[in-house]
């Protein structure tokens, strides 16, 4: 879908065939799916009926998010704790950075890349200052690795919730986020 994505204007229309394409599903599939509640609504643009990619974009990483949740053991993403959520379900994570982006009206592929980029540095920086796990009194709260594990776990709230502002959390919100 990332590549069909890349090649597609944005206010451009897809016909029922193109949008089934672009969703990577067959159009039986498509026709069952759009009768499905929450489903994107057809549009005219240009003279031309069918679905906007961003909005079938939205709707399917809505879908992913709202699987992998129940997998976990809730009934939607938006349930989960905050900090734990991002660990343990990685994927669904990413995929609340693909929608925010999504609402934002950027790329897609950047907001992914950033939360990766910031998600390795999170998880680098969390081994440096607590190399025994949280429970541990060892914690290293001076230096790079904090200061770097502080900055990673507030660009890692920004690009999952943008809509917490996180210039006015201390250190230990932060943390304890």
């Amino acid at each position: 879908m990332q590549e069909k994505q890349q090649n597609i204007s944005i206010n451009q229309v897809l016909s029922i065939q193109d949008s089934a394409k672009y969703l990577g599903i067959s159009r039986s599939s498509f026709w069952r799916k759009a009768k499905s509640d929450g489903f994107p609504s057809k549009v005219i643009i240009n003279n031309k009926v069918g679905y906007r990619p961003e909005d079938l974009e939205e709707w399917h990483s809505k879908q992913v998010a709202n699987r992998e949740a129940k997998r976990s053991g809730v009934p939607t993403y938006e349930y989960l704790g905050k900090a734990q959520f991002i660990l343990k379900c990685h994927d669904l994570a990413r995929d609340c950075v693909r929608m925010n982006a999504i609402r934002k009206g950027t790329s897609i592929l950047e907001a992914e890349r950033l939360f990766e980029w910031t998600f390795d540095r999170l998880k680098d920086s969390y081994v440096k200052v607590f190399p025994q796990g949280l429970d541990s009194e060892n914690f290293d709260y001076e230096g790079k690795p904090w200061k770097d594990f502080i900055e990673a776990k507030e660009e890692i709230i920004k690009l999952v919730w943008p809509e917490i502002d996180t210039d006015d959390l201390t250190e230990e919100e932060i943390l304890a986020f």
